[in-house]
């Protein structure tokens, strides 16, 4: 049934051109996304979207994955492309179903992620008329991604779909919208197959010029404590064996920033911590701190991570290397910027420090040694003889339950900032957050196409009791599909970190940010049962209350080789370490 009306069905008919093929929009569309290796498409199909749906049922290399709300599609695809480093791919209907979207673009945005947002439209004569789910999607997407594309004739489909591909997939990545009128997906394209899928040029990546590699190897030689500062791009390049090496070569410290977390595993020696006002460690402040040479490989030096610029600046100088030009002093003055691919800047600088011969000196090896003996020093307390237990002693036992490659998403909030502090990651691209827009309900998603795109891998999502309530629906995409993740749900009953904000700079004074209330059904007052919730969605589920209860309840649920939701009561008064003052040096530990 047409809901705009009625509309004329196009029929299709041979091309008289020799070598040419004539199919709908959406045909070639699929026939693109299958020759650039998509094998996954996540969303919800609706009469506005359904000419794609249609052509993926042709497709036999392409597989649908329904979801309950559109916006966990997209997180799926961005899960997906994070883990891969490939595109991911979603779809929405028009109207409500695309602008569910919106937050998803802007997370992946945010994270340079490469994801492609196919959503429906009304027909090219109803835009701008008010239409029934008509909406603005171009108009709305443009902030929030790389590009967004109304495509108002089904002849513009092929230049417009390899311009979208191209722009996702290079220089500093990022998703891109496409919002696809009805009429537009029925019409008929005539297209020479073999030329439109002719492979992309490959593509070419700024390089740092020779002076600039030596200059910067001269101002690291010239410092006193030199601190590597590695970001994100570190693993969008995938450079992390590249860092890795670099930096035993020249025995220098370790810091990540909050996206680069799993970009260096946290239990090498060299691996100093976080450095940040909220997600941080003690140990990566100090080393910051101590520094005469921040040299930020892939990092924006974002604001939550340097605080008050004037306290992280003062007695230091920087160099910063991104592949977008910029970021390049954006927020931080620079002795030496250069806009470069990461990972072939390190294998510049690491083959000029070799042909130097150098050799790490018995000053830089004892630096080291006291690097360590600081790590133990201040490292935070994980366990405790309380109840309810401590969510840092949950964290600490959770992080000794999984293998090193487990893949863990986070959504944001207190959680967040806690498993920031306290869960080591060892792998790149195991550690899944979104950093600049601290989206909660995203981790459900991401987990889900994280453990589609790596069925060998655990996925689990770690997350706090407020976040699972903005994804909980989804735990049925989970089920039916079989999607075998685990969801740690740390229950305070609380929007815990805007609690704990209230408390300090608010006097105390709490409004809202409660959940609990007494569930009369269930015979307790923590108002959602997470457990009975998952159950009758078909997902297996169980509740902890003791620390030495975790182990066993993963071992349970990664044996159930199915979606399985453990939640764990935590204490309501415990609270997060973070700087009083906007500054790293005013970081005050607490419990």
């Amino acid at each position: 049934m047409a809901l705009w009306g009625i509309e004329k069905e196009d029929e299709l008919t041979a091309s008289e051109q020799r070598g040419t093929h004539k199919l709908t929009a959406a045909q070639l569309l699929v026939k693109f996304l299958e020759s650039k290796g998509v094998t996954q498409l996540y969303g919800i199909p609706g009469a506005g979207i359904l000419p794609v749906y249609d052509a993926v049922i042709d497709s036999g290399r392409i597989e649908s994955y329904n979801v309950r709300h559109e916006q966990t599609a997209i997180f799926m695809a961005d899960g997906y492309s994070r883990t891969t480093g490939k595109v991911g791919v979603c779809a929405a209907t028009s109207g409500p179903g695309a602008t569910n979207f919106l937050t998803g673009l802007y997370s992946a945005y945010c994270d340079s992620v490469p994801l492609l947002a196919l959503t429906g439209q009304v027909p090219t004569g109803l835009l701008g008329k008010d239409a029934f789910q008509e909406a603005p999607m171009v108009q709305m997407a443009r902030p929030v991604a790389k590009a967004a594309y109304l495509v108002e004739k089904a002849e513009d489909m092929p230049r417009i779909v390899k311009e979208a591909w191209r722009l996702m997939t290079t220089g500093r990545k990022g998703p891109v919208l496409l919002d696809l009128p009805l009429d537009v997906q029925k019409g008929l394209v005539d297209v020479n197959l073999d030329e439109f899928l002719a492979p992309d040029e490959p593509e070419v990546l700024p390089q740092a010029s020779q002076e600039q590699v030596k200059q910067a190897w001269e101002m690291i030689q010239a410092a006193e404590y030199p601190v590597f500062l590695v970001g994100g791009g570190i693993v969008l390049a995938n450079a992390a064996e590249e860092l890795r090496e670099l930096a035993e070569l020249l025995q220098i410290p370790v810091v990540s920033s909050l996206m680069g977390k799993d970009c260096f595993p946290n239990d090498h020696m060299l691996y100093a911590g976080m450095m940040g006002t909220m997600c941080q460690t003690p140990l990566g402040n100090k080393t910051i701190l101590d520094s005469d040479l921040v040299v930020n490989l892939g990092g924006r030096f974002d604001g939550r991570s340097t605080g008050a610029v004037s306290v992280f600046k003062e007695g230091r100088k920087i160099v910063h290397v991104n592949l977008d030009e910029k970021e390049l002093g954006r927020h931080v003055t620079t002795e030496l910027a250069i806009a470069a691919d990461i990972k072939e800047f390190i294998r510049q600088l690491t083959a000029l420090i070799r042909e130097s011969g150098y050799q790490a000196d018995a000053k830089t090896t004892h630096k080291i040694v006291k690097l360590g003996e600081d790590r133990v020093k201040l490292a935070r307390q994980t366990e405790f003889d309380t109840f309810p237990m401590k969510p840092q002693q949950a964290i600490a036992e959770l992080r000794k339950c999984l293998e090193r490659d487990a893949i863990v998403t986070l959504d944001c909030g207190i959680s967040q900032i806690w498993a920031t502090q306290l869960f080591d990651a060892y792998e790149p691209g195991t550690f899944m957050i979104t950093g600049r827009a601290g989206t909660m309900g995203w981790g459900l998603g991401a987990a889900m196409g994280a453990k589609l795109a790596k069925p060998e891998a655990q996925s689990v999502n770690l997350l706090g009791d407020a976040s699972l309530g903005m994804s909980l629906q989804d735990l049925a995409t989970a089920a039916k599909h079989n999607i075998p993740v685990i969801v740690v749900v740390l229950n305070n009953s609380l929007f815990g970190l805007i609690r704990q904000q209230q408390n300090l700079l608010y006097d105390r004074r709490w409004i809202s940010t409660e959940l609990d209330y007494e569930n009369v059904e269930m015979g307790h007052n923590r108002g959602l049962d997470f457990v009975a919730t998952a159950k009758g969605m078909g997902v297996g589920a169980e509740l902890v209350e003791k620390p030495e209860e975790i182990k066993e309840a993963l071992a349970r649920a990664f044996a159930s080789n199915r979606p399985y939701l453990i939640e764990v009561l935590v204490d309501p008064t415990a609270v997060c370490s973070v700087s009083m003052d906007g500054t790293i040096k005013g970081v005050v530990e607490s419990v």
